[in-house]
């Protein structure tokens, strides 16, 4: 019986492996490791587990097998899907046979029942003759006359089958009915006149044909019989399969409903991790894992509000800055500092307690949330435990590295909300920093300068945000010289606020507080749109000078920077040719790949982008072949002793790589103009510097350009042998360089 139905169901195995594979992909899901706090899984990156993981910063809290799930999706979908299409085509099929198979019994049946008939009628008019042989009554003859007809019709009727062969077989027996029929007729008159030859004719016509028409139609309505009985057995038999495919069906149904649920568990497991995954990227910063400054403003919100209805000892926050963190940025690169930042993680955090707060909000900064501190003693002995851990050797892949910690702390002595209290800790910080005295508590009568920088940091604010409308940003230019003939041929556009209460500020005093803040990018659009008004009035005045300005970091990232280069170019119909815009080699690296296609648009509008501070971080002309840069500015660090260098192979390198790809270079930080003769045998294309010109308001620029050009001759004059140049200022050395490196500040 089984094998029977094994036979019929061709389907069925395949529905169950199907269903089987979707139980085990479905149950794969359940298998992964046990979830974490909140009944969450969690699955950390290396820079969880390790509090910071990809030095580099790049990177990112992601399951790993994430395609795999995809891949494991679609296929679970299909095998879904072929389960569903085969269930519905194997009913679809059952109900097919099952209806065939009952129109074939019935037929089969009514074929069996129409010969059967016209069999019995032919018997029942063989026995009506030989009865009107003995007594020939009209009764009689009427009632064989009758029997003829019905087993005639019976005949008729198996003639209008849908079967062929049935069909051939009543016609046939139609004839031998008609010719038996005839014979009788004949027989049946001989005997009503009494005619001797009645029996003559009933042995040589009757009895011949009747026994052939009851041979043939007994044979016929015999396999017509057997042909129904297989009818009905097959009918049985397509039942008894039916039963065990609806038992299979339920079967596989119930295993159906059971891989749906646990493929909805799953998806609902994977949607609560996803969740989870993207609330922890969100609120952590990707480097060295830690909590950002938004999830930091959450938790001292939320401690604040618990400390200020309970009788609890109040929160104190602290506010750490490194101290040196920039040279080991500038000397061994972004991926030691990344690295230095993540071991700086885990040191504070091995100095708190399990419930204290400690979160990364940006740069080198760090801030730290004590809950439930007895008094600011019990405070300044953490901070003093993070500063000596801070002050050990930091031993990072590219070498040993000394650094020390700013520490400012700000204790919750009265209600207080989150910003004030970490902008005490900040005001105590900056004091520690100034001061060099490693950690300080928050001092309402000393900590006064950071208010005041609030107060500029506003100011700033509001110039910005209404758009400068007294002209209170105004730009300084300082000149670059074209070192193969000294001519000058372009200006730096630098940035000067003049304070209607403080004066003329250096961009050092105001600059740093826009860094890294929404400032950024609108500070630098009116910068460029400054730059791009006077080096069109100097095109009309036929001085066409390249302007060039620095550009934040930030503008990288917004979409709308390249539409705002190209409205000031078309403001101020100014040759594209003629503004460069000046990104840090550290920005550009940031995110090279998103980099590269912003300085694609702005390439295509026909302005030079130039790469600035070159060697300052970790740029590396790999990455800038892949850039369409039109030059780039060696950092003032590889000019500023090349006078006193034996070997100037340092600079000679990016020089001749840069050269390779078709890059410009300018030497930037020239003190000493004697070193000109050094920059041109080194194949350096420009040089700007306080050596030639200090910067100065647009009005006096193109004075400062003549100036630039009669001191550039100068100091092309100098005869270099085997790059050894003398050592001759025309400028008090120590003077310049004092001055160069308040001017080292991106402005704009």
């Amino acid at each position: 019986m089984w094998v029977a139905a094994w036979r019929i169901l061709p389907v069925d195995v395949p529905l169950l492996v199907g269903a089987v594979g979707i139980w085990l992909n479905g149950s794969r899901d359940l298998t992964r490791p046990p979830c974490g706090r909140r009944g969450m899984c969690w699955t950390p990156s290396r820079s969880e587990s390790t509090v910071g993981g990809d030095a580099a910063g790049h990177s990112a809290v992601s399951d790993p097998s994430s395609k795999t799930h995809r891949r494991g999706s679609f296929a679970t979908t299909f095998a879904l899907a072929a389960v569903l299409l085969g269930l519905g085509g194997f009913t679809f099929y059952g109900n097919l046979l099952m209806t065939r198979t009952t129109v074939a019994q019935s037929e089969a049946l009514t074929l069996d029942a129409h010969f059967s008939e016209a069999r019995n009628a032919v018997s029942v008019a063989e026995l009506h003759t030989r009865q009107y042989q003995l007594e020939p009554l009209p009764t009689v003859r009427a009632r064989y006359v009758s029997a003829t007809a019905a087993a005639r019709e019976a005949l008729q009727q198996a003639a209008l089958s849908d079967s062929r062969d049935a069909r051939a077989d009543a016609d046939r027996l139609l004839s031998e009915h008609d010719a038996y029929r005839v014979a009788a007729d004949k027989l049946l008159d001989l005997v009503a006149n009494a005619d001797p030859d009645a029996t003559r004719i009933d042995r040589s016509e009757v009895a011949p044909a009747f026994y052939t028409l009851q041979h043939d139609i007994d044979t016929v309505a015999h396999r017509y019989h057997d042909i129904a009985q297989r009818q009905v057995a097959e009918l049985r038999q397509a039942q008894v399969r039916m039963l065990y495919a609806i038992v299979i069906g339920f079967l596989v149904g119930l295993l159906l409903i059971a891989v749906i649920w646990r493929l909805v568990l799953s998806f609902q497991r994977r949607l609560a991790q996803q969740a989870y995954t993207s609330e922890h990227l969100a609120s952590h910063d990707s480097l060295t894992g830690l909590p950002n400054r938004m999830k930091f403003h959450r938790e001292l919100a939320e401690t604040l509000r618990t400390s200020g209805s309970a009788p609890e000892p109040g929160a104190a926050v602290m506010m750490i800055d490194l101290n040196g963190f920039k040279g080991v940025n500038d000397t061994l690169g972004h991926r030691a500092g990344d690295d230095l930042l993540v071991e700086t993680g885990r040191r504070i955090r091995k100095a708190l307690r399990e419930y204290d707060t400690v979160a990364r909000l940006g740069g080198d900064e760090f801030a730290i949330l004590l809950p439930r501190m007895p008094d600011i003693d019990v405070a300044r002995q953490v901070a003093e435990r993070i500063a000596t851990a801070l002050r050990e050797d930091f031993a990072l892949t590219t070498g040993p590295v000394a650094i020390s910690g700013s520490i400012g702390i700000a204790m919750e002595v009265s209600p207080v909300d989150g910003d004030e209290l970490l902008r005490r800790a900040d005001a105590a910080m900056y004091r520690a920093k100034t001061t060099g005295c490693g950690v300080a508590v928050y001092d309402a009568e000393v900590d006064t300068g950071t208010h005041d920088r609030d107060v500029l940091f506003e100011d700033l604010r509001a110039v910005i945000d209404a758009g400068d409308p007294t002209g209170q940003l105004i730009l300084h230019y300082q000149p670059q010289i074209r070192i193969s003939d000294g001519a000058a041929d372009g200006a730096e556009a630098l940035l000067r606020w003049q304070h209607p209460e403080r004066g003329m500020l250096p961009p050092a005093a105001f600059l740093p507080l826009a860094e890294g803040t929404e400032l950024e990018t609108p500070l630098t659009r009116i910068v460029l749109d400054l730059a791009a008004g006077q080096a069109y009035r100097w095109h009309q005045q036929g001085r066409s000078l390249v302007v060039a300005v620095n550009v934040s970091a930030r503008c990288l990232f917004d979409d709308g920077f390249t539409e705002s280069v190209q409205e000031a170019l078309t403001k101020h119909r100014l040759p594209a040719e003629l503004l460069c815009l000046e990104f840090t080699d550290g920005a550009i690296m940031t995110r090279s790949q998103h980099a590269g296609e912003v300085l694609r648009s702005l390439h295509a509008l026909g302005v030079q982008v130039s790469v600035d501070d070159f060697g300052a971080g970790f740029s590396s002309m790999t990455h800038l072949r892949h850039l369409p840069a039109n030059g780039l500015k060696i950092d003032r660090f590889f000019v500023r002793d090349l006078a006193t260098q034996q070997d100037a192979a340092l600079l000679r390198s990016p020089t001749e790589l840069a050269h390779s790809l078709r890059l410009s270079v300018v030497a930037e930080g020239v003190e000493d103009v004697s070193v000109l003769a050094v920059l041109r045998d080194l194949g350096c294309d420009h040089a700007q510097g306080f050596g030639l010109a200090r910067p100065v308001p647009a009005e006096d620029l193109l004075a400062a350009c003549d100036q630039a050009e009669q001191r550039a001759r100068v100091g092309l004059s100098t005869v270099s042998t085997s790059h050894k140049p003398a050592v001759q200022a025309l400028v008090p050395h120590a003077a310049i360089a004092t001055h160069a490196a308040a001017e080292n500040t991106p402005a704009g």
